[in-house]
């Protein structure tokens, strides 16, 4: 569907136009202090984002929505190339930090051409650039069972419990059910503090309170 494409293609689309922009800052040797400082201002906030999102995600809890937390890693890093545009070259520690944005994409062609890393490169780049595929299907206002897929790497989908927590924050329960194939059909029936799921032929029963 469209909505799906959309989804896809956010994280490509951010860093692709930040790297131009920032090739053509380069290009260019644009001067421009005040949006440099924004910029890196912009970037060290969605850094600190990114990390408590790391965190979070360590412990399996996360920022509501399917795609938050990779809007975060992907602004983190578009900035980090921005600010790299807007800088003047350098030997100190903060240029080489910002060189690293501004290279990887580099680095991941260089890997694609070489045989040896081929392979290598190949899944990096779709695991770091490509937008998994989430479904949610809600179960009440607390809770929800949501599927995920990413592209090649996955031959099924990732089926979680999601559970409403915080006012910004949720909690995933990874791998409720796994039955290793694309859902074709699904019930849920929840009693107490308990949740029946029939996934294709499987039935399986979770406690939401544990």
């Amino acid at each position: 569907s469209f909505h799906n494409f959309t989804a896809v293609m956010i994280t490509i689309t951010i860093l692709t136009l930040c790297f131009i922009a920032a090739l053509s800052c380069k290009i260019k040797k644009v001067k421009a202090p005040v949006i440099k400082g924004l910029t890196w201002y912009l970037h060290l906030v969605f850094g600190g984002f990114a990390l408590l999102c790391l965190l979070l995600m360590l412990n399996n809890y996360g920022f509501k929505g399917t795609q938050t937390e990779r809007v975060f890693f992907t602004l983190y890093a578009g900035t980090g190339m921005l600010v790299y545009g807007l800088s003047k070259p350098g030997n100190d520690a903060r240029y080489a930090y910002l060189l690293c944005f501004f290279g990887f994409p580099f680095v991941l062609l260089l890997g694609l051409l070489l045989p040896p890393l081929r392979t290598i490169a190949l899944v990096a780049t779709i695991t770091l650039l490509s937008d998994s595929d989430f479904h949610r299907y809600a179960i009440d206002d607390d809770y929800a069972l949501q599927t995920k897929t990413t592209g090649i790497l996955s031959a099924y989908p990732v089926y979680s419990l999601v559970e409403d927590k915080y006012l910004f924050f949720e909690k995933l329960t990874p791998e409720i059910v796994m039955p290793r194939a694309p859902m074709r059909s699904l019930k849920m029936d929840k009693r107490g503090d308990s949740l029946r799921l029939q996934v294709n032929r499987g039935d399986t029963v979770v406690a939401l309170h544990g």
